[in-house]
């Protein structure tokens, strides 16, 4: 498996409820408003992602491994992103 789906699949699992597996998550904010500080905690967390799947990329480049990365991962991943404001397009196209 190459790294990069390994490291989505941790992000997925750790954001996931036991009602909502793979959906955003932790986070079941009152009214569905989080506070600044769980916005900018997961924004953080995104941006800390976005170097990791950088890093594994490279890596997966140069050892052969072909992308992997399931369609619902990169999907639940560009929308979270997207609701954070971080880009990911020179991560996942």
């Amino acid at each position: 498996m190459c790294v990069s789906s390994v490291i989505m699949d941790d992000f997925n699992r750790r954001w996931a409820t036991p009602n909502q597996p793979n959906i955003i998550p932790q986070y079941q904010w009152a009214v569905n408003m989080p506070t600044r500080a769980e916005f900018e905690q997961l924004k953080k967390e995104v941006s800390e992602l976005r170097d990791l799947l950088k890093a594994a990329k490279k890596f997966d480049d140069a050892t052969g491994q072909p992308d992997c990365e399931s369609a619902d991962k990169l999907a639940l991943i560009k929308k979270l992103a997207e609701l954070v404001g971080v880009d990911l397009g020179d991560v996942i196209p």
